[in-house]
C-alpha cells in the first residue's frame, strides 16, 4: 500500500473512517490489483485536532484495526491513507488538495454537528458559531467551509469536480450535504452556490459499523499481536455495511468488498436510522439511567432486551418503507451483535448529542405512529429518558454526564422544574429546536410523555420498562 497515489480526499480522520471506508477501500484494492499503483489512496484530513496526525504520521499512515467478535479477534494492517493532514496547520494546502485533477472524490466523516444545519428545517443554520466564524474569517475552519471553498477552487480553475460523498448518519446525507453547501456559498457567491447545485454530485450512503472508542486495552492488544508499538488502532466488531446511491465516475471498486450500489438508499437508511440508530439512543439513556455503562450490559438483562426488540419491531417497523429487508431478521441480528462483550461500546458515547438526534431518530417516528393511531410507549421512554438524563432530573435512576450542546439550557430546566414531572415536561416541550411545532400540541404526545417521565422518576428504569412490557402483553390478551 506504500505506493498509493492519492485519490480520495476525506474531512474527518476518526476511528469510523478508519474502520469503515478505509477498510472498504483497502479491501477493493486487494481484491483488483493492478499493474500500476492503485490511484484511491486517501489522503485524510482532521478538522479540529492533530492527534491522529500526530499518531498517524510516524507510521506512515498505517494502523490496525482490532475486530472483536463471538469467534475471537483479528487483526489487520490497513494502508489506505497515503497521507495525513491537520487542517488548521496549513489551510492553504489542505483547500489546494480539491484542485488536484488525481482526487475523483472527498468524503466526510464529521458527525451531525458538523454541518452546523437548523433542525427545524434541515438547511444551514447561518447564525452558527462556526458559520458566523468563518464569515468573519480570511479562511474558513468548519467542515462546510472547507468543502465549499475546496470546490470554489475547483470552479474557479474550470476543473471537472470531484464527487462529494457523506458518510455520516444523516437522513438522506448527500441531499442534505448538497443543499447546505449551496446555502454557504450562497452566503459569499450566488454563482458559485448556482454551479454546486447543476454541476457536483451528491449520492447518499448508508454507513453501518460499531466503532467504540479506541481503550488502552485495545493499544494493548495491538502491540502484542503485531509486535509493534501502534498509537492509533481502532476496535470494531466483524460486522460492515456500506450501501450507496450510484454515481456516475471512477471510483474504488468498493463493491467486490462488499459495498452496495443502489438506485435509492432510502430503505436501507430508514431501517437503520429506526431500528439501529434509534435504538442505540433508546439504550444510551435509559441504560445511563439504570447506572449500565455499555450497550451489551444492558442487553444482558432480559427485561431492557425484551423491551430493545419489542421497540424495534412493533414501534420502529411499522413507519419504514416497504422494502425487501427482513427486518425481523435485521432486528434479531442487531441484538447478537449488540450483545457482544468484547465491543464496549460506552453509553455516554452512544447518547452524546442527543438534542441533535432526538427528531430523526425517535420523534419522526412517534408522529408517524401518532398519526397512523398507534401508541408508542417504548418511544416514548426513550424520550423521557433523555429528558431526565439532560436535565439531571433522575428520580430513583442514577444521573450520569451527558454531553449535549443544550446542556446548559436542560439544567436550567430541570432547576426550574424541580421534581415536577409535569413541568418537567411542559419546560422541555417548550424548546422547538428539540421538538418542533407540531408534536408539543398534541394532547396524547403530551399527557403520555409526562407519564412516562413521571414513570421513570418514580419507578427508576428497569421497573417502569417491566411494568411497559406487562401492559403490553395485557393488551395483548
Amino acid at each position: 500500500m506504500a505506493a498509493l497515489r492519492p485519490g480520495i480526499l476525506h474531512l474527518g480522520c476518526g476511528a469510523f473512517h478508519r474502520a469503515h471506508q478505509a477498510v472498504f477501500t483497502q479491501r477493493a484494492i486487494e481484491a483488483k490489483p493492478a499493474a500500476t499503483p492503485p490511484a484511491w489512496g486517501i489522503v485524510s484530513a482532521s478538522l479540529q485536532h492533530s492527534t491522529m496526525r500526530d499518531a498517524l504520521q510516524p507510521q506512515d499512515g498505517l494502523y490496525t484495526v482490532l475486530e472483536r467478535g463471538p469467534h475471537g479477534a483479528g487483526a489487520t494492517v490497513i494502508g489506505t491513507l497515503s497521507d495525513i493532514a491537520f487542517a488548521q496547520d496549513d489551510p492553504f494546502a489542505l483547500l489546494a488538495r480539491f484542485t488536484d485533477p488525481a482526487i475523483r472524490l472527498v468524503t466526510l466523516t464529521v458527525t451531525s454537528s458538523g454541518y452546523c444545519l437548523d433542525s427545524a428545517t434541515e438547511r444551514l443554520a447561518a447564525h452558527h458559531p462556526d458559520i458566523q466564524r468563518d464569515l468573519h474569517a480570511s479562511l474558513p475552519t468548519s467542515a462546510l467551509g472547507i468543502l465549499v471553498g475546496g470546490l470554489a477552487r475547483v470552479h474557479k480553475a474550470g476543473r471537472r469536480p470531484p464527487v462529494v460523498m457523506s458518510c455520516d448518519n444523516l437522513p438522506r446525507n448527500g441531499r442534505v450535504l448538497r443543499q447546505a453547501a449551496v446555502d454557504y456559498a450562497a452566503l459569499f457567491d450566488d454563482e458559485l452556490a448556482g454551479w454546486i447545485a447543476s454541476s457536483v454530485q451528491f449520492p447518499c450512503s448508508m454507513v453501518d459499523r460499531i466503532t467504540p472508542a479506541t481503550t488502552e486495552a485495545d493499544m494493548t492488544d495491538a502491540a502484542e499481536t503485531l509486535g509493534v508499538f501502534d498509537a492509533a488502532p481502532v476496535c470494531t466488531e466483524p460486522f460492515r455495511q456500506w450501501v450507496i446511491e450510484d454515481f456516475a465516475g471512477p471510483r474504488p471498486a468498493w463493491e467486490v468488498a462488499g459495498a452496495e450500489f443502489v438506485p435509492d438508499v432510502t430503505p436501507w437508511e430508514a431501517s437503520k436510522l429506526r431500528l439501529l440508530n434509534g435504538t442505540h439512543m433508546a439504550i444510551a439513556y435509559l441504560g445511563s439511567l439504570a447506572g449500565l455503562q455499555t450497550v451489551a450490559e444492558f442487553l444482558e438483562d432480559p427485561v431492557f432486551a425484551a423491551y430493545a426488540l419489542r421497540f424495534m419491531l412493533t414501534e420502529q417497523r411499522p413507519t419504514l418503507p416497504p422494502s425487501r429487508h427482513d427486518i425481523d431478521a435485521y432486528a434479531h441480528q442487531l441484538l447478537q451483535r449488540w450483545r457482544n462483550p468484547d465491543i464496549a461500546h460506552q453509553l455516554s458515547r452512544v447518547g452524546r448529542n442527543g438534542s441533535e438526534k432526538l427528531q430523526p431518530r425517535l420523534l419522526a417516528s412517534v408522529q408517524e405512529n401518532l398519526e397512523a393511531g398507534r401508541s408508542a410507549p417504548c418511544t416514548l421512554l426513550a424520550v423521557a429518558a433523555w429528558i431526565c438524563c439532560a436535565s439531571e432530573r433522575v428520580g430513583h435512576g442514577h444521573a450520569a454526564e451527558t454531553q449535549d450542546p443544550l446542556i446548559e439550557r436542560m439544567h436550567a430546566l430541570g432547576a426550574a422544574a424541580g421534581n415536577d414531572a409535569e413541568r418537567l415536561t411542559a419546560l422541555a416541550l417548550e424548546m422547538e429546536d428539540v421538538f418542533g411545532c407540531y408534536l408539543p400540541r398534541v394532547e396524547a404526545f403530551r399527557t403520555d410523555l409526562t407519564q412516562a417521565v413521571g414513570n421513570l422518576q418514580r419507578k427508576g428504569p428497569r421497573a417502569a420498562i417491566a411494568a411497559l412490557l406487562a401492559d403490553s402483553n395485557q393488551d395483548l390478551r
